[in-house]
Order: structure tokens, then sequence, then C-alpha cells
């Protein structure tokens, strides 16, 4: 291939350079030591390249393979090179290649993206975690859709890298933040009356993502669930369940292999819970099921458990606060109950002593590195060390809720390729 050197060298001899006075003694090989017109360049590329054989075009599997191992932000930008590497990385089947890449990456890097719901704003936080410094970028996003007299927003779930937000109790959007795309749904069939539980995940079976609100009455013991499949972009009732026809759930769902999970509460009239379950339900059959049992606590059985998270591939069930600490139990071995392991302890007046009985801190994340990743008050992002026992505080602002989330390429709209 022609080099710099030869190139400039055929410029010297077409177009010789006139001397000045004011020219610098030592020679110089640089184009932009030659007065070129741009009718002298047409002549002259044409000659100059004309021997130069073209590269050699790579096996579109290599491409493929290249392709997808790299950050969504990057693909999104390498579109505008061609139209075939645009087809291509909004084709279905290397949006998904793109995120089982992107999900193996996230399980062996220590550091997470969370997307942070506020009153005021919507962003992404990146928390970088390497030889115990804490690093933390903060980008500021819009709200994906204008929806009018905005009062109230909650996050309904993460999954994919697709973010569900209900806004107002009656409009709900998919949306992902990173190519900025986002669906507003058809509103359900009914508002819903009394408590509210609700949740977002990926159906593997039909390739499907869906929806869950779920309504239900003390009273008239009922519960009430619909689903929104984005498949057929409606809504519709789950189909009947005879073993859990009423269910005591509150909140969102974590999506974990297929199915939403909750810790759900059982009451006996008092001002406390007096025992626990971590309930399902699953996206495929649409409906509930217990699949996993709590862990054994000998003498402490009726400790109450507040609520399921997921982590590194792994459930996580956590308990309510008795007197001033916290504990979390890690699933290892899935639907294996013996397999829960030794609880993390943490101490709340560790973080501040004056506030144990004002607290509120909620697990969001284990690490690989063992440490805890904690919503406290709701304001700030904590983590904990269970070896060192101490605490490392992020502070992000005032916050309503938070949701680990995966830069993607998937569709809001369709669920697969990216409608870029």
């Amino acid at each position: 291939m022609t080099n710099s050197k030869s190139f400039s060298c055929c410029i010297c001899r077409l177009f010789p350079r006139t001397s000045t006075s004011e020219a610098s003694p030592q020679k110089t090989t640089s184009l932009a030591a030659y007065a070129l017109s741009s009718r002298q360049l047409k002549l002259l590329l044409p000659s100059i390249f004309a021997a130069v054989p073209p590269p050699p075009s790579l096996n579109n599997d290599i491409l493929v393979e290249i392709l997808s191992r790299l950050p969504a932000k990057s693909l999104l930008r390498l579109q505008c090179v061609c139209k075939s590497w645009r087809v291509l990385i909004s084709d279905s089947h290397f949006v998904m290649k793109h995120l089982i890449h992107a999900a193996a990456t996230c399980s062996i890097n220590n550091s997470l993206t969370l997307f942070v719901l506020s009153t005021r704003l919507y962003s992404i936080v990146s928390v970088g975690l390497n030889n115990d410094h804490v690093h933390v970028a903060n980008r500021e996003l819009d709200l994906p859709v204008k929806i009018p007299d905005l009062l109230i927003t909650r996050i309904v779930g993460s999954c994919n890298g697709l973010i569900c937000l209900e806004v107002n109790c009656t409009n709900i959007v998919i949306w992902n933040p990173c190519t900025g795309h986002s669906k507003l749904l058809p509103k359900p069939s009914f508002l819903f009356s009394g408590f509210l539980f609700f949740g977002f995940g990926y159906d593997s079976t039909t390739d499907d993502y869906k929806v869950i609100r779920g309504s239900r009455t003390a009273i008239s013991k009922e519960t009430v669930v619909e689903v929104f499949s984005l498949r057929t972009n409606s809504w519709r009732r789950s189909r009947s369940n005879k073993d859990h026809g009423y269910v005591c759930l509150n909140g969102k769902g974590c999506f974990f292999n297929g199915a939403l999970y909750w810790v759900e509460l059982q009451w006996a009239g008092g001002p406390r819970p007096i025992g626990s379950r971590i309930l399902s339900f699953d996206l495929a059959e649409e409906k509930f099921q217990e699949t996993v049992s709590l862990p054994y606590l000998g003498k402490e059985e009726n400790y109450v458990f507040a609520g399921i998270g997921v982590s590194r591939n792994s459930l996580f069930a956590y308990s309510d606060p008795m007197g001033s600490d916290l504990r979390i139990w890690v699933l290892k071995e899935y639907r294996v109950r013996e397999s829960w392991a030794e609880p993390i302890e943490i101490y709340l007046d560790q973080i501040l002593p004056e506030e144990v009985d004002e607290s509120f801190l909620k697990p969001l994340c284990i690490l690989e590195s063992g440490e805890v990743l904690l919503d406290y008050n709701r304001n700030f992002l904590v983590l904990y060390n269970p070896k060192g026992k101490t605490f490392r505080s992020i502070a992000i602002g005032t916050q309503s809720d938070v949701a680990i989330y995966m830069e993607t390429l998937i569709s809001p709209a369709t669920g697969g390729g990216s409608d870029m």
C-alpha cells in the first residue's frame, strides 16, 4: 500500500514547492506545505491510488463478532458508516447477540449502571469500582414522552436495557435510555382501586416483553392481574389461578429467570406482619407459583422478610430490620432451600446512630467484591463492606427509585431490533 512518504515524494515531483524567504530551513513532507488547488488534487489522487489494491473485505461472521462486542453507544454511531452496517446493527438477531455479550460483560465487570428516578430528573448513574475507589458519573435525561400535568412517576421495572415507567397512575412508558426511543402503551382496560403491585420482564418462550399490574381488595379477598404484551400491543386479564386466587403483594416485583418475584407478608391484625413467603408470577404461564422457599432460620423461623432482589444472576432476600440490623441471604442454587448462604448482617447504627428508628435501608445489589449497594433513606447510595464493616456514601441527590440498568439496542416498540 502507498505510504505517506512515497505519496509526498510524488507530490514533490509533480508540484515542486516554491521557495520563500520565510520558509523553514527544515525539510518537510507534509501536504500542508504544498498549495494544491482542488483541480490539481482531482487530477493527482486517482493516478496515485489507482494501483493500490483495496483492503480485503472482512468475513461477515467476523464482522458480526467484532461489532457485537462493542458498547451500544458506539454501535449507534457506527450505524452511520454505511447502509449495510445500519441494516446489520438494527437486525433483531444481531441485537440479541449484542445483548448476550453485554450481559456477560456486566457479570464480570466490577461496575454498575443505575437508572435513577427523582421528582425532577431522570438520569443514568455509572458507578465504577476499582481498587476501593468509587467513581460516579451522572448523566441527566429528559422524560421520553410529553405527558401533561406530570405528578407521580415510578419505575415499574428494568429488563434488558428497557425501563418501564408509570406516570400519573394511568400512563405507562417503555423506554430505552441508551437509544432514546420509547413507547407509550395503550391505557389499561380499567383503573385499579386498592393496593397495587406491578412488574416488568421478558418471556423467552414467546420472545415477548410483558408489563404486570395487579390490585387486591382485602374485603372481597379478590386479586386482579392485568398483563400487557408488547408483541400483541394489548392488555388482557391473566388466566385463572386456583392455587393463589388471592395474594397480598405490594410494590415492584424483581425479574429473574422468566418470572417476577415478591415477598408476600402475612398479617394477623397486628401492626407488624407475623410471617412471609416468596411468591412468583410466571410470565409464560401467567400465574402465581411458590418456587423458592425462604431460608430456614431455626428458632427464628418467624423472622419476617421484607423483600427480594436479583444480583449477579442470583436471588437474594432481605429481612425487615428488627432492632437495628438488616440481614441479607443469597440463594446460590435456584429452588434449593439449603443453598441459602450465611446472612450478611448490616447494623443501621453504624451509619447514623441517631436516626436508626427512622431510617430506610434497602439492598439493591451485591457486587462480586462482596460489597452491598444500598438505597439509604431514598436519598443516598451507600456501599457496605461486610469484611471491614465500613460504609462508603455516594450522594446523588433526592431520588424516589433506582433500577439496575444495562445499555442495549433493544427496541421498546418491538422488543427486537432497534428502530434506529
